[in-house]
C-alpha cells in the first residue's frame, strides 16, 4: 500500500512537473508570438517610410532635372542672342572698317597729291621763281596740309569709337595692358619729318600759321621739359590754358597740336596712376588718377586692336595678289 502510495505521488509529482513545462512552454511561445506581432508591425512601418522615402526622392529628382532643363533652356536662349549680338556688332564692324579703308584711300591720295606740290615747289625754287609764284605755292601746301590732319582728326575719332562699341558687345571685359605700337609712333614722326619742308618756308613769313605738326615739332624745342621725344610725362589738366597763354595761336590750332602729342601711343603708356603730371616749365602739378590711367589703357588697347586689322588686313591682301599672281600664271 504504502508503495502504491509512493508511485502514485512520483506520478503526481511527474504531471506537475510536465504541466509546469507545458506552462512554461505556452508562456514563452506567447512571448515568441507577441514579438512576432511587434516585429512583423515594425517591419510594416519601415516598408511604409522607405516606399515615402523613394517617391520623395523621385519627386525630388524629377523637380531638380525639371529646374535643370529650364535653365538649359534659359542659357541656350541667352546664347543665341548673344551670338546675335555678336554678327550684328561683327557686321557694322566690317562696315566701319570698309568706311575706314576708303578714307585711308582717300588720305593715301592726298598724301601724294601732297607730296607732289612739295616736288614741284623744290623744283619751282631751283630757278628761283617770283615771290607771288612762291608765296601762293606755299599757301596752296598749307592748305593741304591742314586739310589732311583735319581729315585725320575728325575720321579716326568716331571709327575708333564704332570700333570699341562692338568689342565691348562681344568681347569680355576689361582687357590687359597691350604693348605699344610702333608704327603710329613712326607715321607720327614721319608726317612731322614731312612738314620740315614748309616750315623752312614758312620761316621766312612768321606770320603765317604752322600745321599741327609743325607746331609741335616747335614745341618739342620750345619747351624740352614739358614735350618729350624720347622719356614722356604726362601734361598737367588744362595745359592748353597755358599754351593760349604763351603762344600767338588760335584755341583750334593749338588744340590740334597738342592732340597729336597726348594721342601718342608712348604718350599714352606714360600716364599710370599715380605719376607725376607736369607744366609748361617742367614742374610737378599733380598725380595722374586710376580712372585717368584706366581711360589710357582703353586708348593704347584701341590702338593697338587698329594696327592688327590693319596687319592682317595687308596680310590678306598678300595672301589674295600672291594667288591672283599663281593663277594668272597658271592660267591656260
Amino acid at each position: 500500500m504504502d508503495r502504491l502510495e509512493a508511485l502514485y505521488s512520483a506520478l503526481e509529482h511527474e504531471a506537475d512537473t510536465q504541466q509546469q513545462q507545458r506552462d512554461t512552454e505556452r508562456q514563452a511561445r506567447t512571448a515568441l508570438e507577441s514579438e512576432n506581432a511587434r516585429l512583423r508591425d515594425a517591419l510594416a512601418q519601415l516598408e511604409q517610410q522607405a516606399a515615402s522615402a523613394v517617391t520623395a526622392d523621385a519627386d525630388a529628382h524629377q523637380r531638380a532635372l525639371a529646374e535643370a532643363e529650364r535653365a538649359l533652356a534659359a542659357e541656350r536662349h541667352e546664347r543665341e542672342q548673344l551670338a546675335e549680338q555678336l554678327a550684328a556688332a561683327r557686321q557694322t564692324l566690317q562696315e566701319q572698317q570698309a568706311q575706314l579703308n576708303a578714307v585711308n584711300e582717300a588720305l593715301l591720295a592726298r598724301d601724294a597729291q601732297l607730296r607732289e606740290l612739295v616736288e614741284q615747289a623744290e623744283q619751282a625754287s631751283a630757278p628761283q621763281p617770283s615771290a607771288n609764284v612762291e608765296a601762293g605755292l606755299t599757301a596752296q601746301q598749307e592748305a593741304q596740309a591742314e586739310r589732311l590732319a583735319s581729315e585725320r582728326l575728325n575720321v579716326s575719332q568716331p571709327v575708333a569709337a564704332a570700333q570699341t562699341a562692338a568689342a565691348a558687345d562681344s568681347s569680355e571685359a576689361q582687357a590687359p595692358q597691350a604693348q605699344v605700337p610702333q608704327e603710329q609712333e613712326a607715321r607720327q614722326q614721319n608726317e612731322v619729318a614731312q612738314d620740315e619742308a614748309p616750315q623752312a618756308q614758312q620761316a621766312s613769313r612768321p606770320e603765317a600759321a604752322p600745321s599741327p605738326h609743325a607746331l609741335l615739332k616747335q614745341w618739342y624745342k620750345r619747351y624740352p621739359d614739358t614735350f618729350f621725344k624720347g622719356h614722356t610725362r604726362p601734361l598737367k589738366i588744362g595745359i592748353h590754358i597755358e599754351l593760349l597763354e604763351n603762344e600767338p595761336w588760335d584755341d583750334k590750332l593749338v588744340r590740334r597740336a597738342l592732340a597729336g602729342y597726348v594721342h601718342l601711343p608712348r604718350y599714352l603708356k606714360a600716364v599710370r596712376a599715380g605719376t607725376q603730371r607736369v607744366d609748361l616749365s617742367g614742374q610737378s602739378v599733380g598725380a595722374v588718377t586710376e580712372d585717368e590711367a584706366r581711360h589710357a589703357r582703353q586708348q593704347l588697347d584701341e590702338l593697338t586692336r587698329q594696327q592688327k586689322a590693319r596687319e592682317e588686313q595687308a596680310t590678306d591682301q598678300r595672301i589674295s595678289h600672291k594667288l591672283s599672281e599663281l593663277m594668272t600664271k597658271h592660267r591656260p
